[in-house]
C-alpha cells in the first residue's frame, strides 16, 4: 500500500513538473506519449454509469479506485513535407498500459490497446487491440453506436482493410468505399476456442469537399466455434459441448447461410440448423451538410439479429441521431458550444414479442445481444460490446430480474451531448440521457423502470506549458433500473 502511494505521489510530481525548453524534442520525431494519474471515488455499490460507459473497459464497474495509464504511439504520415510529396507507405503503432489498485488492495493491469499497423496508399493491416466504434454516426459525443460502442475492452484480431473513406477515381473521387474484414481471438471464462468474424463497407456518395455527402453501409459481427463443459447439459445447442469449428465452415460464418440438413450431415446440434454462430450487426445511413464552416451530421443504426431484422421485419428499431459541430467566430468571448447531440435509441420492437409467428416465414422476437450458445452474448469481459443501454446483468445488482445474461433489452432512450471550451484552456463536456426499460420479449418488466444518469467532465490546461491538464469528471444516476450511485474521477494529464 505504502509503495504504491509513493508511485502515484511521484507520478504527479512528474506531470506536475514544469515543462521547459528541454521538453521540445525529447522524443523521436513521429511519437506521442502521454501519462496520466488519477482516482475514481464512488462510495455507492456501482460506479455511475456514464462514468464506466464507452471507457474500453478500463474503468473499475464498483467501489474506489486509484489509476495510472501511459501511452505512445507513432501515427501513419501521409504527406513529407521534407520531400514535398505524397509518402505511400508507412507504419506505427499504439502501446497503452493501464494498473489499477481498488480499495480491496488488488492490482490490476490492462492493455486496452496494443498494435502495429501497415499502409500502402489508402489499404492497411493492424494486429492487436485497437480502440474503435462500429458505424456511421458522431463518434465523439455518441451515446454508444448500436453494434460496437467502445464499452468493452478492444477485441485481439488482425484487421485488413481502408484507412478512412478511399475515393475512386473512375468516379472522379465521387464515390468513396470504407471497407474491411478481420479476424479475432474472443476470449471468455465460459466457453473456450471463441472466434471472432467481422466485415464492413460503407459507402460515401460527394467528394471531400462538397457542403453535402450521403453514406451508407452495413456492419456484420459473428461470434463463432467453441467448446464448453456446460454444454454438454444441453444436446439440442451443441452434441458433446462442442460447437462447430472446423474452417471448412467458415464460408457459412461469413455468408450467415446454411443448408437445410447442414446439422445432421455434419453432426451438430439442431440450434445450428437455423444459422451457424451468433450473428448481430446493423445497416447504417447517413447524410451530411456544411455551411460556413458549420456542420451538421443526421445519421441512423438499424440492428439486426437474424433474417427477420435483416429484412426490416423490427422497424422502427435502431439509434437516430444528429451531430451539430459548429465554428464560433474567434472574436466572440467566454465559452463557446463546440458539439451538439441529440440521439434517441428504440429497441422494443424486435420484429414481435413471439419467437413463432404463424403464417410467416420468419421468427420473432429477436432479443438483442443475448444468445443460448454464448450464453454471456455480445459482451467481453462481462462488459456491453454494442450500446451501453442494453446492460448485462452483473451491472444491475439485485435489479435484475430474469436469469438470461442481458435481463433487459428493449429500450426507449432520450440522450445529448454538448461540448464547450474557453479558448486553448478550459473544455467542458456534459452528457444526460433518461431511459425507459421493458425487459425481454420474453420476460418483460411489471413496470416500466425509468432511468436518469448525468454527467460532467471539465478539463483545464495550465497556463504555462498547455501540455499539463487537470482533469474532473462527475456522474450521478437515478432511477428504477440501475443502482442509485454518484462519483467522480479526479486526474492531472501530461503530453509529450
Amino acid at each position: 500500500m505504502l509503495r504504491l502511494k509513493l508511485f502515484i505521489y511521484f507520478t504527479f510530481l512528474l506531470l506536475c513538473f514544469r515543462v521547459s525548453a528541454q521538453d521540445i524534442g525529447v522524443l523521436p520525431l513521429g511519437l506521442v506519449a502521454g501519462l496520466e494519474a488519477g482516482k475514481y471515488i464512488s462510495p455507492s455499490k456501482m460506479t455511475p454509469f456514464w462514468l464506466r460507459t464507452n471507457q474500453f473497459g478500463i474503468v473499475p464497474t464498483s467501489g474506489s479506485a486509484a489509476q495510472i495509464q501511459g501511452s505512445i504511439r507513432k501515427d501513419y504520415v501521409f504527406f513529407d513535407s521534407l520531400s514535398n510529396c505524397e509518402k505511400k507507405m508507412d507504419w506505427g503503432f499504439v502501446g497503452n498500459p493501464i494498473i489499477t489498485y481498488n480499495t480491496k488492495r488488488q492490482v490490476n493491469m490492462l492493455m486496452p490497446e496494443a498494435h502495429l499497423k501497415a499502409r500502402f496508399k489508402m489499404l492497411e493491416i493492424y494486429v492487436g487491440r485497437r480502440r474503435e466504434v462500429i458505424g456511421l454516426g458522431d463518434s465523439t459525443l455518441s451515446s454508444g453506436f448500436y453494434a460496437g460502442s467502445g464499452n468493452a475492452m478492444p477485441i485481439p484480431k488482425v484487421q485488413i482493410g481502408t484507412v478512412t473513406f478511399a475515393p475512386l477515381k473512375f468516379t472522379a473521387n465521387f464515390l468513396a468505399v470504407h471497407a474491411g474484414i478481420a479476424h479475432g481471438w474472443f476470449k471468455t471464462d465460459y466457453i473456450q476456442g471463441v472466434r471472432l468474424h467481422q466485415k464492413f463497407i460503407y459507402f460515401r456518395l460527394g467528394k471531400v469537399k462538397s457542403k453535402s455527402k450521403l453514406y451508407f453501409g452495413l456492419n456484420h459481427n459473428v461470434l463463432w466455434a467453441g467448446h464448453s463443459e456446460e454444454l454438454k447439459k444441453y444436446p439440442e445447442l451443441a452434441l458433446d459441448g462442442q460447437l462447430p469449428s472446423s474452417w471448412k465452415f467458415f464460408p457459412n460464418v461469413v455468408l450467415a447461410y446454411t443448408s437445410k440438413n447442414w446439422y445432421t450431415k455434419n453432426g451438430y446440434g439442431s440450434f445450428d440448423s437455423y444459422r451457424l454462430g451468433n450473428h448481430l450487426g446493423s445497416y447504417d445511413i447517413a447524410i451530411e451538410m456544411k455551411w460556413n464552416n458549420n456542420n451538421l451530421f443526421i445519421y441512423h443504426q438499424h440492428p439486426f439479429e437474424d433474417v427477420s431484422s435483416m429484412l426490416f421485419k423490427n422497424v422502427p428499431d435502431g439509434l437516430y441521431g444528429i451531430n451539430l459541430k459548429v465554428n464560433p467566430l474567434s472574436s466572440e468571448a467566454g465559452f463557446k458550444l463546440k458539439r451538439l447531440t441529440l440521439e434517441f435509441l428504440t429497441t422494443k420492437d424486435q420484429s414481435g414479442s413471439k419467437f413463432y409467428i404463424p403464417g410467416s416465414n420468419y421468427q420473432g422476437a429477436d432479443n438483442y445481444f443475448n444468445h443460448s450458445q454464448y450464453m454471456k452474448g455480445w459482451s467481453y469481459l462481462d462488459r456491453t460490446l454494442g450500446t451501453p443501454f442494453i446492460v448485462p446483468r452483473t451491472d444491475l445488482g439485485t435489479q435484475a430480474v430474469n436469469g438470461r445474461y442481458f435481463p433487459n433489452n428493449r429500450v426507449n432512450v432520450w440522450y445529448a451531448g454538448a461540448q464547450a471550451s474557453r479558448g486553448n484552456d478550459i473544455f467542458i463536456a456534459i452528457k444526460v440521457s433518461y431511459s425507459q426499460n421493458f425487459g425481454t420479449p420474453s420476460q418483460a418488466f411489471n413496470e416500466v423502470r425509468g432511468q436518469l444518469s448525468t454527467y460532467v467532465v471539465g478539463e483545464y490546461k495550465l497556463w504555462r506549458s498547455k501540455k499539463v491538464t487537470l482533469v474532473a469528471r462527475l456522474a450521478l444516476d437515478n432511477g428504477d433500473f440501475l443502482v442509485n450511485s454518484g462519483g467522480g474521477y479526479f486526474g492531472i494529464r501530461k503530453i509529450w
